[in-house]
């Protein structure tokens, strides 16, 4: 649940338990038969106005900031009445900390003047009980309780100066210590708080800023490169006034706008002209500007929609560098392979263990030799700035070539985190997931920095009716972590736990756990890597779900629908 939510519903049972402990108290003082004459009547009838309040409470709470004054009057007039009712004031005297719990309500949902007139008043019933109670009690015991109780009512301040620190703390931590500006974590916080009508114009435009920091650093030292840094600051502050700023990385700012089409597209043109003239006095400083903007949907969050297009912005960066003068030779061979289209896509049978029976097929990329393994190239272009475009070729290439598999047949697409979060795959996926199911398998390899952002994206591919799997569980950054934030549909087990399962203790016991956590979660669990009979057996004995792997059928690029031979056991 998100945090917002919980601190909700957290705060509207602490508020009905506050009611409800004043009706009971109101309750109980009036069975207990220390009231004045004629007042039992009165207390039962002021105990028993609780329980509609609650219930008001409950269906009313998103207006209680403005109703705070009527129910601390209420709380207030139904307390006194009752202690006020006691035939012993000394007895009535210990629960003015009921006006206290009332108090620390109003730290919460009213304003200032508001408290200070509760506490006022709390002060002077407190009061009032004790002159009253001058010679029911030893003076010493009287004057005692008195400062006790009279001293609690500085508990509602003492709660405001911690929940100042608070927000302190936590406004400190969302922002660049040096500029002052939003950091990520801030402006991801921003952006959710911006109350904004949904009108049928609404969009979102970015643009990214980058300074060669690094640059003026090595020629200048780290002083000037500060200068430089707060000077940029100032000239964003002052061409970007309605744009929500932020400072990604040392070398990287963005500025968000929110509004109508027009008036975007207007704003991040003439920021991105300001940017590219302007000459920073501190330091000759290399500076580049790129935008994207988006038509704001339904279908995204906002968090996701920036965050597509700060990685489309950051990409057209790199294109930018690539294919200009900077252009580097040895990303050539990446540059040559997106102008053709992307890699060659063979699809891997995957077979259900019950029946024997080819249930879908893993999307796997294949590329031209001389320059590694499918793992170099992904690196290479990740290097480049080109992961984004060529994992995106690859689900495109696999979308096209997977008319020909069997229509009951899943599709397994791989994609890393740091596509999810930044592309829009629902719009690729989601003709074919019209037609098939689809796994979206995360890569392993691509380490998941940003737990939230990634949750949002596999929400909206979810909503689409895609399935997510985390794909080999138990090699690169698949870890506990990774299962539990995400919450697959699918687990796949790497190879190098399922091969040598039949005879290896350890990597039965590992595989054995993985499973029982799938099961557990309801989530499928497909062993990759099966290459004998006797780890086939294995596997279906420890309840593996589907199975994959050479002794199943190789990757082709146009797969057979014969059920493959599966069914000898060791």
């Amino acid at each position: 649940m998100p945090t917002r939510d919980r601190i909700t519903r957290s705060s509207r049972r602490a508020v009905v338990m506050l009611i409800v402990v004043v009706g009971s108290a109101g309750a109980f003082s009036a069975l207990s038969g220390v009231l004045r004459p004629g007042a039992l009547y009165v207390v039962a009838a002021i105990s028993a106005t609780t329980v509609p309040v609650a219930w008001y409470w409950k269906r009313t709470w998103r207006r209680w900031d403005s109703l705070a004054p009527f129910f601390v009057f209420y709380a207030d007039v139904g307390i006194a009445t009752v202690l006020f009712s006691f035939r012993s004031p000394w007895d009535a005297l210990p629960g003015t900390v009921l006006l206290i719990l009332v108090a620390l309500f109003g730290v919460v949902f009213a304003d200032e003047r508001l408290l200070r007139a509760h506490i006022a008043f709390t002060v002077l019933v407190i009061l009032v009980l004790a002159g009253l109670s001058i010679g029911a009690a030893d003076p010493m015991l009287l004057l005692a309780r008195t400062v006790c109780i009279l001293g609690a009512t500085a508990t509602p301040f003492l709660v405001q100066l911690h929940i100042a620190y608070l927000r302190d703390q936590v406004s400190t931590s969302r922002r660049d210590a040096l500029t002052g500006l939003l950091n990520r974590r801030g402006l991801d916080s921003a952006i959710l708080q911006i109350q904004q009508a949904r009108t049928a114009d609404l969009t979102m435009g970015v643009a990214l800023i980058h300074a060669d920091i690094e640059d003026v650093d090595t020629r200048l030292g780290r002083a000037t490169t500060k200068e430089a840094i707060t000077e940029l600051t100032a000239a964003l502050r002052e061409h970007a006034p309605g744009a929500l700023i932020a400072r990604l990385r040392d070398d990287e700012f963005v500025c968000v706008f929110l509004g109508g089409g027009a008036r975007v597209a207007e704003d991040l043109d003439s920021l991105r002209d300001e940017v590219e003239s302007l000459r920073l006095r501190s330091a000759s400083t290399p500076l580049t500007c790129t935008t994207a903007r988006a038509h704001l949907s339904d279908s995204a969050t906002r968090m996701v929609v920036m965050g597509r297009l700060i990685a489309s912005a950051s990409l057209a960066r790199y294109s930018d560098t690539l294919e200009g003068d900077e252009r580097r030779p040895e990303y050539d061979h990446l540059v040559d392979l997106l102008a053709a289209g992307g890699p060659t896509i063979v699809f891997q049978p995957v077979v259900r263990v019950d029946d024997q029976r080819v249930v879908g097929y893993e999307a796997l990329s294949r590329f031209p030799a001389g320059h590694g393994s499918p793992q170099t190239w992904f690196a290479d272009a990740a290097a480049a700035g080109m992961q984004i475009p060529l994992e995106l070729a690859a689900v495109q290439r696999a979308v096209l070539a997977s008319h020909h598999l069997e229509p009951d047949a899943f599709l397994a697409i791989n994609v890393s985190a740091t596509t999810i979060t930044a592309s829009d795959l629902t719009r690729l996926l989601l003709p074919l997931a019209t037609q098939r199911r689809v796994v979206v398998e995360i890569t392993e390899h691509d380490l998941v920095r940003d737990y939230h952002q990634l949750t949002l994206a596999l929400d909206d591919l979810r909503a689409a009716g895609l399935s997510i799997s985390v794909d080999d569980v138990g090699a690169g950054h698949s870890g506990l972590r990774q299962l539990v934030e995400i919450k697959p549909d699918v687990i796949k087990l790497d190879a190098s736990i399922v091969r040598g399962l039949d005879h290896d203790r350890l990597r039965r016991a590992a595989a054995k756990a993985l499973t029982d956590f799938a099961r557990d979660i309801g989530a499928e669990c497909i062993y990759e890597g099966i290459e004998t009979d006797a780890e086939l057996h294995a596997a279906r004995t420890l309840g593996a779900t589907m199975v994959q792997g050479f002794l199943l059928g190789r990757p082709t690029a146009v797969p057979t629908a014969v059920t493959p031979d599966v069914g000898r056991t060791a």
